[in-house]
């Protein structure tokens, strides 16, 4: 097994495994995501405040109807008044039109909260508009930005494939299959290198026994680390 080779392939791999990593967490993409939040937000405020105007117009309407009811009735009790000449009656349709007044009375109150609110609810409307056209304007320049991150992004992956591609010409089918059930059991890194007395893959200490024993080994052999059993290139 050639380790020498595997070895060029591995950096290549690590490379790749780090830029596809990085990719959704470029700095780019991250500005975009909180953009897009801000503008969902902004909207999410106007989309509120709209269903909030349409449940008190819908009680606006419904105060108007009732109040035209409240008038029609107390016109017809006004017209009846003139035609009725017990004192009984006459003081209970008093009564009555005392107690329509005050309910006309409390829905011409409501209908000028309701009024008012809806007044309110506009300007608060014109202001969200203005932040929504902001929020849309720096979410369009934010998305700019990622798509262009994103494509040199994709372009050095693009680079990357292709260099393993001419990586593992050199590699026998047998060996890169079974370097890539080697990386699959070992976190992504199949092949390593002894770097200060340590393996560089899980970078537990060899001792000296162990690095003798490996120094030893056949130049066919394929040495692997006492710890982790990752191919050490000699």
């Amino acid at each position: 097994m050639d380790l020498v080779a595997l070895a060029t392939v591995q950096a290549i791999d690590t490379a790749l495994d780090q830029a596809r990593h990085a990719r959704p967490r470029l700095a780019e993409v991250i500005e975009h995501q909180a953009a897009e939040r801000d503008l969902l937000a902004v909207r999410a405020q106007i989309a509120d405040i709209r269903r909030r105007q349409a449940d008190a117009q819908r009680e606006l309407d419904s105060v108007e109807s009732s109040s035209a009811e409240i008038d029609t009735h107390r016109s017809r009790l006004e017209r009846q008044m003139k035609t009725i000449i017990s004192p009984r009656e006459a003081e209970a349709l008093q009564h009555e039109l005392h107690a329509l007044a005050t309910r006309r009375g409390e829905l011409d109150d409501r209908g000028l909260e309701l009024l008012e609110a809806s007044s309110a609810a506009d300007e608060e409307l014109a202001e969200l508009s203005r932040a929504e056209e902001r929020a849309a304007d720096t979410e369009a320049r934010a998305a700019e930005r990622r798509g262009a991150a994103e494509a040199d992004a994709d372009a050095r992956i693009a680079e990357m494939v292709v260099l393993r591609s001419t990586a593992v010409q050199g590699v026998s089918a047998a060996d890169l299959a079974a370097y890539d059930r080697q990386r699959a059991a070992s976190g992504g890194v199949a092949v390593t290198a002894i770097a200060h007395g340590k393996c560089g893959g899980c970078h537990m200490e060899i001792s000296k026994s162990e690095l003798d024993a490996i120094k030893r080994l056949p130049s066919d052999d394929v040495a692997e680390c006492p710890s982790c059993g990752r191919w050490l290139v000699r």
